[in-house]
């Protein structure tokens, strides 16, 4: 039994993975976001909504509308890292879960590799990771990064 869903998991992986962009990826998106709301070279358009675009509003509330988003990602980000910098100090680098979540996540290993490498089996690279992992799902969850839907077939809508 998994202790949360495999899609939470994934999520959260995923955001290991990247943690190291995921600050400055966010502010070149609000900086590109401010340049293009700001460009007076694209086409004003009539506002009324029609055209190829599909998109509704005048060119001020698009670029409005674009940056209102960049700026919600940088939060996002930033929300993020404080949740990896508390499970850091839950497990520090030194101990057996902030290692082994260093070793995946910051240079890449494979589970397999670090179980070779670390002389422990594949089965307890694997746990100490699960601990790493759960509890910073937990610790987005309570911070409002994730949230889940239940669909009616009994799967689950993962939002982030």
């Amino acid at each position: 039994m998994n202790l949360i869903p495999e899609a939470v998991y994934r999520l959260v992986e995923k955001k290991l993975r990247k943690r190291w962009n995921l600050i400055s990826k966010a502010e070149e998106g609000v900086i590109r976001a401010r340049q293009k709301a700001t460009d007076i070279s694209a086409p004003a358009g009539d506002g009324t909504g029609g055209g190829k675009g599909g998109s509704s509003g005048s060119r001020v509330e698009r670029g409005a509308m674009m940056i209102l988003r960049a700026e919600k990602r940088l939060e996002a980000a930033r929300k993020w890292e404080a949740v990896f910098r508390k499970v850091d100090e839950i497990y520090p680098a030194d101990s057996n879960e902030g290692y082994v979540a260093g070793m995946i996540y910051g240079n890449g290993m494979s589970q397999a590799d670090l179980a070779r490498y670390s002389g422990c089996s594949r089965q307890t690279v694997k746990l100490r990771q699960d601990r790493y992992v759960i509890r910073a799902a937990f610790l987005a969850a309570q911070a409002g990064l994730i949230r889940e839907e239940v669909r009616t077939d009994g799967g689950t809508d993962q939002k982030d």
